[in-house]
């Protein structure tokens, strides 16, 4: 539409006594789209130009009449469909740009978990062969440590579960009934104190629910809970690569 006639529109408006709301309700329409036509952003459809015309006592041609020629029109709807079209490449570049960036964080992050996974798997075994190393050592220059020092398997867990914490972003990653039960083992047979000692096992419970609210946090921050979900994803991708090469 022309300003032309988006002028007339709202001079018909004025010189009828209404309001853009109050013409909006009479077409059930939104305020907004009265407004587009009286800046000359958009243009009545065929429906709408009868319900005006009527409104407001006047003809079509009245209602349309213009003194722009042919070629000015066809220019001017020209423009504008150029200037839609270039809003819609704009939006779909905004759009695929952001994919992309989404996507480059998703790999990074992919990237950044299996590098975790790498240290956290060498990790667990050095830590199993030096507890071996510390137990039979030790063991041997004292018998009596036999039944008791073999609680020191259970800490290549704890601390390679401490990695877990950082791989997957999450606190409850951590294995604290693993921690518990160490340490209740440990005063146990070192000291002999089993009693009140137990009492450790009812802060399992409080630790959960403690962490859990932040782990919840934490997930929000970095876009929900995919760290754990990716990694899922490709350890089950490459169990079925395992499966396809065993059966070729």
């Amino acid at each position: 539409m022309n300003i032309e006639i988006a002028n007339r529109l709202v001079e018909l408006r004025k010189k009828n006594g209404l309001s853009q709301e109050e013409l909006a309700a009479r077409l059930g329409l939104s305020r907004q789209a009265v407004s587009k036509w009286e800046r000359a952003e958009s243009s009545p459809d065929t429906d709408n130009l009868i319900c005006l015309a009527k409104l407001y006592n006047v003809s079509l041609d009245e209602l349309l009449n213009t003194d722009e020629s042919i070629e000015q029109i066809s220019t001017e709807v020209k423009e504008k469909e150029e200037e839609k079209k270039e809003l819609e490449r704009s939006a779909q570049s905004d759009e695929k740009a952001g994919t992309d960036k989404k996507d480059e964080a998703a790999e990074k992050e992919k990237r950044r978990v299996r590098r975790i996974s790498v240290v956290e798997g060498v990790l667990a075994s050095i830590l199993y062969l030096c507890a071996t190393i510390v137990y039979f050592t030790v063991s041997s220059f004292n018998g009596e440590q036999w039944g008791k020092l073999w609680v020191i398997y259970l800490t290549p867990i704890i601390i390679t579960s401490l990695l877990s914490c950082i791989k997957h972003r999450r606190i409850g990653s951590f294995l604290y009934p693993v921690f518990i039960v160490f340490v209740f083992l440990t005063v146990g047979m070192y000291t002999g104190v089993w009693h009140p000692t137990w009492i450790l096992f009812l802060t399992i419970p409080v630790f959960y629910s403690v962490v859990g609210p932040i782990d919840h946090s934490i997930a929000q921050k970095h876009g929900g809970t995919e760290t754990v979900q990716d990694d899922e994803d490709d350890d089950k991708d490459e169990d079925d690569e395992d499966e396809k090469d065993d059966k070729d």
